[in-house]
């Protein structure tokens, strides 16, 4: 059977890992390995983190008994929770949290929905409990896991500290991913906000996950920890982006603040001020490039990139006279004219290429990803 949960916590508190570890160590049954899937960023009512847990588990339903239990007394009594958030302007949805129980694993037309745009109704299921965390739920359980990797969560005790020697070492290992800023240096693997997750940390095998977990934790500069798990992941999977699409520049504006719209033939695109190579190359555009991107929609329908690559871009410019000055327009189909020596020529224009500040694809810094970012190659 395959277990699922989601929406326990809020933008300032609580945590819905924790909360799944707490059950995985309950169940009264043996089960697989646990997995944390990132959905639909946009999503009106979606969490802190944007990530629903599954497990399936190795029992029948009359696991339904203990989970009606463990639903009244632990899961239950965190419905409601909301705060307030300097640090995000959405609005604020209090916790709704959702577990199901499906007799075999869902179809993964549901993830794929769930990954990529809002979503509304449920796969069928054995059991459902509680209200819009089943959504999340279900699409955990119905992920397919076509591009996996790895994420150990440690979960604090009180304080909040990584030994930073040892993050350098396991950023080091060529199976981890996304520890440390490789331009700051700055660790990316610990929250900042008052939840319990101490860090966690990313790779692309089971046992590297866990292995670097197990130098941090026992790292002579991290703070106690409670407890650490090793969740399946489609982070850096990509799964949210379909595929790209190729258009045609009509305007470019750089708003207040640095943010970049691109108006195309096709979509209308934001790049922020945070993209860094990406968004110089989106301030760099003009009317007439040919530009190939990845993003991903939002409710208002526009697309935030997250890769983007220049295809063609050229200059127009009227001939130069011998005598040095700019030939102008005699009328339409009528060649060009010198302003000062009067000379007269056919050729109306002179196209030449115009060289980008970077080449190929950009994607925002490290630190300013999505979880499920793939590198683009």
């Amino acid at each position: 059977m395959w277990l699922g949960l989601d929406d326990t916590d809020h933008l300032e508190g609580g945590c819905t890992t924790l909360e799944f570890h707490k059950l995985l160590e309950s169940l009264p049954c043996s089960y697989s390995e646990p997995r944390l899937v990132r959905l639909w960023p946009f999503a009106a009512q979606r969490t802190r983190g944007n990530a629903a847990l599954a497990v399936e588990i190795d029992c029948g339903e009359e696991i339904i008994d203990f989970l009606d239990d463990y639903w009244q007394r632990v899961i239950l009594p965190l419905r409601g929770a909301v705060s307030s958030s300097n640090h995000d302007d959405r609005d604020q949805h209090p916790a709704d949290p959702g577990m199901v129980l499906f007799a075999e694993q869902p179809d993964s037309e549901f993830y794929w929905r769930a990954v990529r745009q809002e979503v509304a109704d449920l796969p069928p299921a054995v059991k459902t409990w509680g209200g819009h965390g089943c959504i999340g739920a279900s699409a955990a359980c119905a992920w397919p896991a076509n591009i996996c990797t790895w994420e150990s969560i440690a979960w604090r005790v009180k304080e909040r500290k990584v030994d930073e020697i040892a993050l350098a070492e396991v950023d080091s290992w060529p199976e981890t991913f996304l520890c440390r800023d490789p331009r700051s240096k700055r660790g990316l693997i610990a929250p900042r906000g008052p939840c319990p997750v101490m860090f966690g940390i990313r790779a692309t095998s089971q046992q590297a996950a866990a292995n670097a977990a197990e130098v941090l934790i026992v790292a002579k500069d991290t703070a106690p920890v409670l407890a650490c798990r090793t969740f399946a992941t489609n982070q850096a999977s990509g799964d949210h982006l379909e595929s790209s699409f190729t258009a045609k520049v009509n305007a470019v504006a750089t708003l207040k603040g640095g943010h970049t719209t691109i108006e195309t033939e096709l979509d209308n695109l934001v790049s922020f001020s945070e993209g860094g190579e990406m968004n110089i190359l989106a301030q760099w555009l003009q009317c007439g490039d040919e530009i190939e991107y990845l993003g991903l929609q939002d409710r208002d329908g526009v697309i935030h990139l997250e890769g983007l690559k220049l295809l063609s871009a050229t200059s127009k410019q009227r001939p130069t006279c011998d005598c040095g000055k700019r030939m102008k327009s005699m009328g339409k189909g009528q060649g060009v004219r010198c302003p000062n020596c009067k000379n007269i020529q056919n050729r109306q224009w002179i196209v030449t290429e115009r060289i980008p500040p970077s080449s190929g694809w950009t994607q925002p810094p490290f630190d300013c990803r999505r979880h499920l970012a793939r590198e683009i190659v």
